[in-house]
């Protein structure tokens, strides 16, 4: 996303002229991330139990208050697994230019993706009040994250699209132990900012 060596921000420290990188927000990530994995346990709950079927790779879609959600589970067996998996938490602050169409259509061209990529288990996103996005990738290995992002499609909504349609873009790298059915909270290992307000791409590095 950016040609600039990362900056590194320590726990308590929030950038100059950046709030959407103060360490406050970080719990309230972590709850609208909670919230989406809470919704997929009940969800593989009624399928593993035989009281729902789902279709792998098939979006699932809807409304809660008016706001939109949508969850893809990628490959059911192995996201039941007692093991631990990594977490990807995306939440980006658009710009709501004129041109939204490009964005959508990158958006749905990456979930389609996921077919090419068998180390994501599920996708899970919700609008938020104020018309933005949380996400959560749940993938088993780092590796597969990078290959993922590695991707044709992936790589261009990053290089191309991403500085014409968000100001900010903060994302959460981490995992969760014993897997999806496993009761545990998510763990934030590390989290990764951009500010494309300004013409040299900003971007920096939190460890937690």
């Amino acid at each position: 996303m950016s040609n600039l060596p990362a900056a590194t921000l320590d726990r308590a420290e929030t950038s100059t002229g950046r709030p959407f990188t103060a360490p406050d927000l970080y719990e309230t990530d972590i709850q609208r991330l909670t919230y989406l994995l809470e919704e997929l346990r009940c969800l593989m709950g009624r399928v593993y139990e035989g009281s729902t079927s789902i279709t792998p790779f098939e979006p699932i879609t809807w409304t809660v208050h008016g706001l939109r959600r949508r969850t893809v589970v990628c490959d059911p067996m192995r996201l039941g697994e007692r093991r631990d998996i990594c977490v990807v938490g995306f939440f980006g602050e658009r710009t709501f230019g004129p041109d939204t169409a490009s964005l959508e259509m990158a958006d749905t061209a990456v979930v389609l993706e996921f077919r090419d990529y068998p180390g994501i288990l599920a996708y899970s996103s919700m609008e938020l009040a104020d018309r933005n996005w949380a996400n959560l990738v749940l993938h088993t290995a780092p590796e597969d994250r990078e290959a993922w992002r590695g991707g044709a499609t992936h790589a261009r909504a990053v290089a191309e699209l991403a500085p014409i349609h968000y100001r900010t873009v903060r994302i959460h790298n981490g995992s969760l132990p014993v897997g999806l059915l496993g009761g545990r909270a998510i763990t934030i290992e590390r989290t990764k900012y951009w500010d494309y307000t300004v013409p040299d791409v900003w971007h920096a590095v939190r460890e937690w």
